[in-house]
């Protein structure tokens, strides 16, 4: 066999070993060569015993020449390291930027005047004295404002959501003083959607103070006390619509929503099933007119999809998207 069919084998027995991912330069040949050549004869007779030899040689000098991983990883981490340094603002603590969080909840604090305790949100010059369940979308909520410091007569309040809404809530005459307050005056506020609102007090155009809320979804557990019985109650001897599901009635109201505006109004959506005499069932979603006519809250009207073709296109009218989405669901799980 010929150097050059022998270097060739070489080569191939080395792509098997642990050399496989090295590339067989030319000068690596021609240094192989030299090695061999002087013994040619020799390793004609021999070769068989010496290509581990050669191979082992081959790989001690690839092996010094080339850089190892960990030394390549080293170089790199120090080519980079300038690079992360000047990221890192030097005037803050680990470079981590911490933003102001400028909507932050406003407390809910309690204290003593004149020997009585009361509980309010916010701190002076503005506070306010709600329900302890909070805001609830779209419900009214009963607020008394009391205000510290120099105010005008009359002040205006606003309320605004993170995602730049802005509500003119009205204009009101401040009143005497309340508990340790300069002033106060009562207000029902509806804020449409869940989320975080500043509640903002203007006094002459100018900004006296803000207070921070939580409008949470759903029914405000007053709401629901309030509406759950009155419509139970009027579903027990409605006859108008409902006479063909007899006197004896067995009735579920599941609430979906409630709407209440001011506090003489509310519309009441909720999913209703009825089990009367003879077999005789019901199960479908209604919207309810509840009214204060002066003495006590009562339904005043009731209405429900219609049947057939007209179903989706009355549904849409009569519920709004939030209670819709809520009906759809319930469909989706049947």
């Amino acid at each position: 066999m010929d150097e050059n069919r022998w270097l060739t084998d070489l080569k191939e027995r080395a792509d098997q070993t642990i050399f496989r991912d090295v590339q067989f330069t030319a000068s690596m040949e021609e240094r192989v060569r030299q090695r061999v050549r002087p013994r040619t004869g020799w390793m004609t007779g021999w070769k068989k015993l010496s290509l581990p030899g050669v191979v082992l040689i081959m790989g001690l000098l690839l092996w010094f020449g080339l850089p190892t991983k960990e030394e390549g990883q080293s170089a790199q981490q120090e080519v980079k390291a300038p690079q992360q340094e000047t990221q890192i603002p030097s005037l803050l603590p680990g470079g981590q930027i911490v933003e102001a969080d400028l909507w932050k909840l406003s407390p809910s604090l309690s204290s003593i005047y004149g020997n009585q305790s009361f509980s309010y949100l916010g701190e002076k010059p503005v506070r306010i004295m709600t329900d302890q369940d909070g805001f609830y979308e779209g419900q009214t909520q009963r607020v008394i404002w009391l205000l510290n410091g120099e105010y005008a007569p009359e002040v205006e309040i606003a309320a605004y959501n993170t995602d730049g809404t802005r509500l003119a809530l009205g204009s009101y005459e401040v009143m005497d003083p309340l508990y340790d307050a300069d002033g106060h005056f009562p207000s029902g506020i509806v804020l449409p959607e869940p989320g975080k609102w500043k509640l903002e007090v203007r006094s002459g155009g100018k900004h006296l103070g803000q207070v921070f809320v939580e409008v949470k979804k759903g029914i405000a557990p007053a709401n629901r006390q309030l509406v759950g019985p009155i419509i139970q109650q009027y579903l027990e001897t409605e006859s108008d619509q409902l006479g063909w599901l007899g006197k004896h009635r067995e009735i579920n109201v599941e609430l979906l929503g409630v709407e209440a505006p001011d506090a003489a109004k509310r519309t009441v959506y909720a999913w209703v099933k009825i089990t009367g005499s003879n077999s005789s069932a019901l199960s479908a979603p209604m919207a309810f007119q509840i009214v204060y006519n002066g003495n006590d809250y009562r339904v005043t009207n009731f209405k429900m999809p219609e049947d057939g073709s007209n179903y989706q296109s009355s549904l849409q009218k009569l519920f709004p998207p939030k209670v819709l989405e809520q009906i759809n669901n319930r469909s989706k799980a049947k």
